[in-house]
């Protein structure tokens, strides 16, 4: 009698099937996003947050009959302990890495407490009937170096709290990310001047925000101070320290407003130090390549309605005697309603990111001092080796097409175009560079040109002869977080 043979899977169709289960897998974990599910979630927790303080502000006034005391007007609190702090009294946050003016934060053994002496100075546990709001709420990373954290203002009468969201949901809705009975207040960051960046990972960055506007000068209270000027922007005096310097020492912080003249004759060190002392950094290359490639592949940033047909807007560029504009500009600031400059049917100073948010002047104006970084990671401040161009040596513009060698501190995938062929005939901008390539003693990134460059302004254009040092009445910048 012949024995009846038992099926089995053979190796070989084990392994097509572990193969399968691992593709899925891939897919699956693809699909879902872990690290966007997480950021998700971490957001849905500081919504949440900010509605039950809120809620429990209306109540905390409606106890007191609107006789409150909110904290000190002009300093911002924010919900990072110190842990240098010893008292309830809590300190100014410098150990942290804000200026030394300003800002405000408690001890570790109280930062959440409700009485006053946490990092909120509001004393809920006064209530009549008890508080609401058991502990304060603090943001769930909660960190300086990640940018996330909670802040609180007040102008005495009214206040507000915001923070800042992370994820790719959440980032476009950041105005849902502030509360308060005035949520126009200026906190050192967020603030109505900054939007919200979808990342990239071609430029190994995350979500981020940006100054919306070219970087101004205030009194720390969201008014723009103006004056010295010298024709060109807000003159900040050089490296010389002096009262025109735009510091907390001189009861002046830079800021993203409307309406202010560009700060200009800021040096990359001081552009570097002036963004940290908001508690931000001055822009990465990664992080501006973020933007502008952002903004070059919508169409509404493109004269002919579709990306690549006519030219990709381009910022104020008339001439050498237009100046940066500012309020007074019949085009300024206020009210965006008209943000076209006739110079040309190219000239808008207005790009619309994917995520619906609108950033000023970034291809025009002020030439914006930036980080050079690889992967969005640390400030090269070393001489560079610059591209050569077709044609030979000398320092002259160049067409991105033309560039005829790209260096390892000046690569194609970090500085040009995401289409190759895109010259400034598509109002992209051009690079100034020495045809002969080679280190030219250079060390700093200078972006978007400013108001006289004309053809060769653009959302790309880069200047490479200026150093660390160097200052100059068209250069300024804008900060990141």
């Amino acid at each position: 009698m012949a024995r009846k043979r038992r099926g089995g899977f053979t190796l070989i169709e084990l392994l097509i099937v572990i193969a399968i289960i691992a593709i899925l897998a891939v897919a699956v974990v693809i699909t879902l996003n872990p690290a966007e599910m997480l950021a998700q979630g971490r957001d849905a927790n500081r919504l949440s947050d900010l509605s039950t303080f809120n809620s429990a502000m209306n109540l905390y006034n409606e106890d007191a009959g609107g006789s409150v005391s909110l904290g000190t007007v002009g300093t911002t609190y924010i919900s990072i302990p110190d842990s240098t702090a010893s008292t309830t009294a809590g300190s100014n946050c410098s150990s942290l890495g804000f200026p030394s003016t300003g800002f405000h934060c408690a001890g570790p053994n109280f930062y959440r407490r409700n009485d006053g002496t946490g990092w909120i100075p509001v004393n809920f546990s006064a209530m009549s009937m008890g508080s609401s709001l058991a502990t304060l709420p603090v943001d769930p990373t909660n960190s300086f170096s990640s940018g996330k954290y909670y802040e609180y203002t007040t102008d005495g009468t009214n206040w507000k709290l915001a923070s800042v969201p992370e994820s790719q949901k959440y980032s476009p809705q950041i105005a849902q990310f502030e509360v308060g009975t005035n949520q126009n207040l200026l906190a050192g960051f967020p603030n109505a001047g900054w939007v919200a960046v979808p990342g990239n990972s071609n430029f190994g960055t995350p979500n981020f925000s940006v100054m919306k506007y070219d970087a101004v000068c205030s009194d720390g209270n969201g008014n723009v101070v103006n004056t010295p000027a010298d024709g060109n922007g807000y003159n900040n005096g050089g490296n010389s320290v002096n009262t025109n310097n735009c510091t907390p020492a001189n009861s002046r912080q830079i800021a993203s407003l409307p309406g202010g003249l560009p700060i200009v004759d800021i040096s990359h060190t001081q552009a570097v130090a002036y963004c940290q002392s908001v508690g931000a950094h001055l822009i990465t290359n990664d992080e501006y390549m973020t933007i502008v490639t952002n903004a070059a592949n919508q169409s509404s940033n493109w004269t002919g309605g579709t990306v690549g047909t006519g030219g990709l807007y381009i910022g104020n560029a008339n001439n050498a005697s237009e100046y940066p504009a500012d309020a007074n500009d019949a085009n300024g600031y206020a009210g965006e309603s008209n943000k076209t400059i006739n110079y040309t049917n190219d000239e808008r100073r207005t790009l619309t990111l994917s995520n619906g948010s609108t950033i000023w002047d970034m291809s025009g104006n002020v030439w914006e001092h930036v980080q050079r970084s690889v992967n969005d990671v640390g400030d090269l401040t070393t001489t560079m080796v610059v591209p050569s161009c077709t044609g030979g040596g000398g320092w002259n513009w160049c067409q991105f097409p033309n560039i005829s060698a790209w260096s390892t501190d000046v690569t194609q995938a970090r500085a040009a175009p995401p289409n190759s062929a895109w010259s400034s005939s598509q109002d992209i901008g051009q690079v100034y560079t020495d045809g002969s390539g080679g280190n030219q003693g250079t060390t700093v990134f200078l972006r978007g040109a400013d108001w006289g460059s004309g053809s060769n302004d653009g959302a790309f254009s880069l200047l490479l002869t200026w150093n660390t040092g160097a200052t100059g009445d068209s250069v300024g910048g804008r900060c990141a977080r």
